[in-house]
């Protein structure tokens, strides 16, 4: 998508294999448990969503790549937010999921778009959990 690093990156551990984390953040009706900060998403057909955050709603192209444990998403109106999630196997049965985020807006607040995206990967985890200990 482009040769500058990302804005924001992290990688964070979780306590299932990667293929439940994956699975769970890949599931379009598991989505919205994991968005951050009350952000609602709507699909339009499998690699269309729309992420709703109080008045405001962006559009966004999403794809996954399975075999690779990988997920990616751009601004559907071409230029915008960009990024991908990728989960990998770690220790004792754990995973992590590796996030790149391109914002590409200046004056953007970055230490709170960190923190959207730690709020994100928080419910993500009590997602998983809740699935992978109900299974």
């Amino acid at each position: 998508m482009t040769d500058v690093g990302p804005d924001v990156s992290g990688i964070y551990a979780v306590a299932a294999p990667a293929e439940v984390v994956f699975g769970t953040l890949t599931d379009p009706d598991r989505t919205t448990r994991w968005l951050p900060g009350g952000a609602v998403a709507e699909y339009d057909g499998p690699e269309l969503v729309r992420v709703r955050a109080g008045d405001r709603v962006l559009a966004f192209r999403v794809s996954t790549a399975a075999e690779e444990l990988r997920m990616e998403w751009s601004a559907a109106a071409g230029d915008g937010p960009h990024g991908s999630m990728r989960v990998q196997d770690s220790s004792v049965g754990g995973s992590t999921v590796e996030v790149q985020l391109w914002v590409a807006a200046e004056g953007l607040d970055l230490d709170r778009v960190r923190a959207l995206v730690e709020e994100g990967v928080m419910h993500l985890r009590r997602d998983v959990e809740d699935n992978f200990n109900a299974g």
